[in-house]
């Protein structure tokens, strides 16, 4: 088995103060705020991780020499969101390269769903997909920050147009409602078996209130045998054939693992094409 025929993902569900006016969404940077980055950049540099993924709202602008460093070579480092205008913009690193990529749906409880206006899904992806789209080790994936997974997902996994050579979804989210997102990705994956979504939650108070929920989880081609070791190892793998694991409610935590590109992969021990996949998954309290 080749080296590139497997992405290491890293994720971090951190545990985040959030606040807002009538305009803009902030992060506020607390204690626990740094020793989770802190863990969080030596983690980086003793995995070196393919992807690595900070959830929506996380990105903290000091930190940006970090991540241009850390996205080299050919790494990809979702670095989070921050708002700009009044628009919430997803902040990506490839090869030491920024990409600012702004959001294009909002639940009304943001304040940038009154900047926006709704777009149906056919005419955002002809007109705005290319932006999320990156290529890493030969394979293509998207990256969407919250609610544009949950409007596109779906058209996505079912369009040949869009999901030729794709790896899988990368989401970035800091919700309360994550259960909802989940039942979206099973009707995504019962019609694609073949990709991974990633969707990656945080643990959060906004405007003084419990709201993040985390529970952060990556769907996919899991092969038969290797979900029945998660599920002795105590990782949280659920019935649905496509769920890999999820993370806690309720504290900061994080995931690696290695994932295969599943056009190599027979998922059940029986073939001689078997591949344990994923390996390599660590999930611990940050």
């Amino acid at each position: 088995m080749r080296v590139n025929d497997y992405l290491s993902v890293l994720m971090f569900q951190l545990n985040m103060t959030l606040d807002c006016n009538s305009c803009d969404e902030y992060l506020i940077e607390t204690d626990s705020m740094g020793e989770q980055f802190k863990k969080a950049f030596q983690m980086i540099q003793n995995k070196k991780p393919d992807i690595t993924l900070f959830p929506e709202m996380a990105y903290i602008s000091r930190f940006e020499e970090n991540y241009k460093e850390f996205s080299k070579p050919n790494k990809i480092i979702i670095a989070g969101s921050y708002y700009k205008d009044g628009v919430n913009r997803t902040v990506v690193f490839q090869n030491g390269e920024k990409y600012e990529i702004p959001k294009g749906y909002a639940s009304g409880a943001e304040p940038m769903a009154r900047k926006i206006s709704y777009r149906e899904p056919e005419e955002f992806l002809k007109a705005e997909l290319h932006k999320h789209e990156f290529i890493i080790k030969g394979k293509k994936i998207y990256i969407f920050n919250c609610m544009e997974y949950y409007h596109l997902a779906y058209y996505v996994a079912r369009s040949s147009q869009y999901n030729e050579n794709l790896f899988g979804i990368f989401t970035i989210c800091s919700n309360s409602n994550t259960h909802v997102f989940e039942e979206e990705t099973k009707v995504t994956h019962n019609h694609n078996d073949s990709i991974y979504t990633f969707i990656l939650n945080c643990v959060s108070t906004y405007k003084g209130e419990d709201y993040g929920d985390g529970q952060s989880y990556i769907y996919g081609p899991i092969s038969i045998h290797e979900k029945e070791w998660l599920k002795k190892d105590r990782i949280n793998t659920k019935k649905n054939l496509m769920h890999i694991l999820s993370l806690s409610q309720e504290r900061a935590q994080y995931v690696y693992g290695e994932f295969i590109a599943s056009e190599i992969l027979s998922r059940f021990g029986r073939s001689d094409r078997y591949i344990n996949n994923p390996r390599n998954i660590v999930v611990s309290s940050l």
